[in-house]
């Protein structure tokens, strides 16, 4: 394999300052250097066993180094597209949990699958439309629900409280993409990007095909390759997309979006990659908790937060090993220290976090006190949409 020089490109301006190494969170917990990485690629005359030396598996893609480059290297985006080239040789990455989001990736990916929603995972009497301008996008929610339903989440309840709040909020019936494949994020930057490319090109036509203008999802992931890495592949396309905190919030300073009840919750907010780092998204949660304060939520930040908050330590399953678990209880820790409860808006930070929280409590490690929660569900009550 050799380097295009596109890829070259996108490193060439690092000058091996060694903030990254300095800030990155894996360099925390063992030996990774990015900028020895950049390095030995641009100066070995053979990339392919530089890349297996370095451990590219281990890069989280959190863009990180990214937030403090004085360069500007996009280090996570260049080792995505590094990914994607040794795929071509045959590497693959060490993917956890039995390749299971490899394997139903390529499953859903090949013709004739149609997945739909499962019915406990759409509210009752609400009417929905199969074309229209606004659309929910549910992601993976049951594919996840189905495999991860041994670590406290009910992913059910993202989903419905997505739809009950857009359905209050909306002057015509929402449209409910059930038959969206998954978007692909996790096989692209494992650098199976033939597999994404099928499932955007189904989604893609699925969306033109209800006449949808605007695409709404609560997964940060989702929203980040939706938004962004279908725009690359396709170009301009007939839709924007946003997450359903930016709609939210935009509602939220209209003046068309109500709170009521009294809550009483003690929360903190962890900022996911790929909704902060990658797509610059921090404010739009802050406005809806600093708003729900008045339902008796208390929101405190954690020391590290927006573009310094710490990653889950897990990215596109892969590669979970007890150093990803070290970061993940890191952030737990810090969590802990501030509030009952953590909330975010990446249904794959909650899985690690409870995960890490499930398996500490039916063992005889220190367990961490702290909830993990997806903050629809909290806005959602705060609407009195969704009962207990």
């Amino acid at each position: 394999m050799t380097l295009s020089d596109g890829l070259k490109r996108k490193v060439s301006y690092c000058y091996q300052c060694g903030t990254c190494s300095g800030c990155c969170p894996v360099s925390y917990t063992q030996e990774f250097s990015p900028r020895a990485i950049i390095y030995d690629l641009l100066n070995n005359p053979n990339p392919q066993e530089i890349l297996k030396k370095n451990n590219l598996l281990a890069c989280l893609t959190c863009n990180y180094c990214l937030a403090r480059c004085p360069q500007n290297v996009n280090f996570g985006e260049f080792i995505r597209q590094a990914r994607t080239e040794l795929y071509k040789t045959g590497f693959r990455v060490e993917e956890t949990h039995e390749c299971f989001v490899s394997n139903f990736s390529t499953l859903m990916a090949k013709d004739g699958v149609r997945p739909t929603l499962p019915k406990e995972y759409i509210p009752a009497n609400i009417e929905l439309a199969s074309r229209g301008e606004i659309a929910y996008f549910p992601g993976c929610l049951a594919i996840l629900g189905a495999y991860f339903d041994d670590i406290g989440m009910d992913f059910s309840q993202i989903a419905k409280s997505s739809i009950l709040i857009l359905d209050k909020l909306l002057d015509k019936p929402l449209v409910l993409l059930d038959t969206a494949k998954c978007c692909g994020h996790d096989v692209l930057w494992q650098g199976d990007y033939e597999t994404f490319k099928k499932l955007a090109e189904y989604n893609v036509k699925l969306f033109k095909q209800a006449g949808v203008k605007l695409v709404i999802t609560s997964c940060a992931e989702g929203y980040r390759t939706l938004a962004l890495d279908y725009k690359e592949l396709f170009g301009e396309l007939p839709f924007d997309v946003m997450h359903i905190t930016q709609f939210l919030a935009n509602k939220l300073e209209q003046g068309l979006l109500k709170f009521e009840g009294e809550l009483n919750e003690n929360v903190t907010y962890h900022d996911p990659c790929r909704l902060g780092r990658h797509m610059g998204e921090y404010d739009a949660p802050r406005k809806l908790l600093k708003a729900l304060e008045k339902c008796g939520v208390k929101f405190t930040e954690m020391e590290r937060s927006r573009e310094m908050a710490l990653c889950c330590g897990v990215s596109a399953f892969n590669y979970c090993n007890d150093f990803a678990k070290a970061i993940r209880v890191d952030r737990l820790k810090e969590g802990e220290s501030v509030a009952k409860t953590m909330l975010t808006t990446c249904s794959k930070c909650q899985i690690h976090f409870n995960c890490t929280l499930t398996e500490r409590a039916s063992s005889d490690i220190e367990r961490i006190n702290i909830e993990v929660k997806d903050i629809v569900t909290l806005i959602a009550k705060a609407m009195g949409v969704l009962k207990e």
